[in-house]
């Protein structure tokens, strides 16, 4: 359901919003009982109406009266729901009088700032249809009246829902893929790019700095466009630079930042040196996708391979998740791979992980270790979210966030690059102190 528009609802215990949920997706999707509390997590399923389609989102019943922390956990995740919800409905039991509850969760839910549908469910009769009005007492204007067991008023309801969704998204175009090609001086960073464009587009000589500016090239391969940018090497030093280094080397940064794929060129006869390592830093701090090609292969000695394979393999330690290519822009050697897996680097920098999925995933893992602790108090995570793709973050929302450690930041990432790949990219996990982590 990624990308989906999300309707959620809310209510107090027992008010049928399972039942609401099972009627809008025309499925039976959530467990029904009259006992309260059956629904404890968010659950989503899709639905559609008028040719759009959309996730809803079944909360726990929520209520002021609740006390432990189980009914602080539903809460919590309801409110959730309600805050990345495009459409929010707050369901109400005809059956009953507008209850302290009812208010507590209206003023709860205003304060969102979002439209908010009250829907009165269990309306079966006439009578019930008159006494409906008694829920203007809320706040929240007009209230739509259904049966949700009956499928009275579903339809209205739906229209209502769809009325209220963002506006549809227009098929998105192919994109056009930014590549930028980075490395030391004379690393074969041009050789490189007139092999991938299959002409001689930019000056290539064994003098260093030949290049000067980043070059712009279009390449265009089995239908895609890639935009491939050529950068002036990168010095070890910027002292004893002359103006025209200086500028190059800031506009190689400035292409690191407006590119989605970087390729870092390592020269495979010198092997790699810590300079190679303090540029691919760079581009994980600018959180661009990366490839790394090991350049000028076709020169280094059999004998020497191995050792040139160990040495990139100590000082990329920290990037382990960077793919690997040896390449001879000279001869041609492993060229044609290149590109195809700039495709595969680009879908990983965009991958996004449904927040169903998500969650689940770290209920499983944050009890792998110890949770971080200082004195009494113990990290406890709520919630998680990804806020964002390219690169990929993850929101996880704790009781406090200044327990998190760098180890403990380091075991999550590395536990969801092996859960879900997230191969080439950097992957960024913010902590925020949940709101209402007290009650209020």
């Amino acid at each position: 359901m990624e990308g989906l528009p999300v309707v959620a609802i809310l209510g107090r215990p027992n008010v049928g919003k399972s039942t609401l949920m099972n009627r809008l997706s025309a499925q039976i999707s959530a467990i029904v009982d009259s006992t309260p509390g059956v629904t404890r997590d968010r659950k989503y399923v899709r639905a559609s109406w008028k040719d759009r389609e959309f996730a809803v989102a079944d909360t726990g019943g929520v209520g002021i009266d609740e006390q432990g922390w189980l009914a602080r956990e539903i809460e919590r995740q309801a409110f959730f729901a309600a805050e990345e919800a495009d459409v929010v409905i707050m369901l109400v039991d005809a059956r009953t009088v507008v209850t302290e509850d009812d208010l507590w969760l209206a003023r709860r839910l205003k304060r969102l700032g979002k439209g908010v549908l009250l829907v009165v469910n269990k309306v079966d009769n006439a009578e019930l249809e008159l006494e409906a009005g008694r829920f203007y007492e809320l706040g929240l204007g007009d209230p739509l009246t259904i049966s949700a067991q009956h499928g009275l008023g579903i339809g209205d309801l739906l229209d209502r829902i769809v009325e209220r969704l963002p506006e549809a998204a227009e098929p998105a175009p192919e994109p056009e893929i930014s590549v930028a090609i980075i490395g030391r001086p004379n690393v074969g960073k041009s050789s490189i790019l007139n092999r991938l464009a299959e002409e001689e587009r930019v000056l290539v000589h064994e003098e260093p700095h030949t290049t000067r500016d980043t070059v712009d090239t279009v390449v265009e391969r089995d239908g895609k466009r890639y935009r491939v940018l050529d950068t002036a090497g990168l010095r070890r030093k910027r002292t004893g630079m002359s103006d025209i280094e200086y500028y190059s080397s800031v506009r190689t940064y400035r292409a690191i930042e407006q590119a989605d794929v970087v390729l870092l060129v390592i020269d495979g006869d010198e092997g790699p040196s810590e300079h190679d390592q303090r540029i691919a830093g760079k581009v994980d701090a600018a959180g661009r996708a990366c490839v790394v090609l090991v350049n000028k292969w076709d020169l280094v000695d059999k004998g020497k391979a191995k050792d040139v394979m160990e040495a990139i393999t100590f000082k990329f330690r920290f990037a382990h998740h960077l793919p690997l290519l040896r390449v001879s822009a000279q001869t041609g050697r492993g060229m044609e791979k290149v590109l195809p897996l700039v495709d595969t680097i680009y879908d990983e920098w965009h991958r996004r992980i449904p927040t169903p999925v998500l969650n689940e995933f770290m209920s499983r893992v944050k009890d792998r270790v110890p949770m971080p602790r200082k004195g009494p108090r113990q990290l406890k995570m709520y919630y998680a979210t990804q806020a964002s793709v390219a690169p990929p973050t993850i929101v996880v929302f704790v009781n406090e966030a200044g327990l998190v450690k760098p180890d403990y930041r380091r075991y999550l990432v590395n536990q969801l690059r092996g859960e879900y790949g997230f191969w080439g990219t950097p992957v960024r996990i913010r902590f925020r102190t949940a709101r209402g982590s007290e009650r209020r």
